[in-house]
């Protein structure tokens, strides 16, 4: 079982990396809204063929919940996780580790563990 905190840096508007859910080589490709002033989030196989795209990143919010009847999205949960208990979604630079809002992916078996 294991919670996984994304290393990500989101100084820029666009930025891709490629991260291991649950066995498996994922890009994750993030672009900023500067008039919604809201990050979004692509989840592309390791060939960098699209999976999921457009998804908001909503503080506190299973981000996958509504997807796992495809086989290729990852089998856990995505969450951008808000520290300070604000709940809104992270601005322009408050996404990574150690800044307001973090990326946080929890494993399949750890999924399983909080859904009992």
């Amino acid at each position: 079982m294991a919670v996984i905190e994304i290393p990500t840096s989101t100084d820029t508007a666009y930025r891709s990396q490629k991260c291991r859910l649950d066995g498996r080589d994922f890009v994750l490709r993030f672009s900023y809204n500067e008039r919604e002033d809201r990050y979004y989030v692509d989840i592309l196989d390791e060939e960098e063929t699209p999976i999921l795209r457009g998804l908001k990143l909503v503080s506190n919010w299973r981000l996958l919940r509504h997807y796992h009847h495809d086989p290729r999205v990852p089998p856990g949960e995505l969450m951008a996780t808000d520290l300070t208990g604000d709940n809104s979604p992270p601005s322009f630079g408050e996404l990574g580790i150690g800044k307001r809002v973090e990326l946080t992916y929890f494993t399949e078996d750890e999924l399983a563990d909080i859904d009992e």
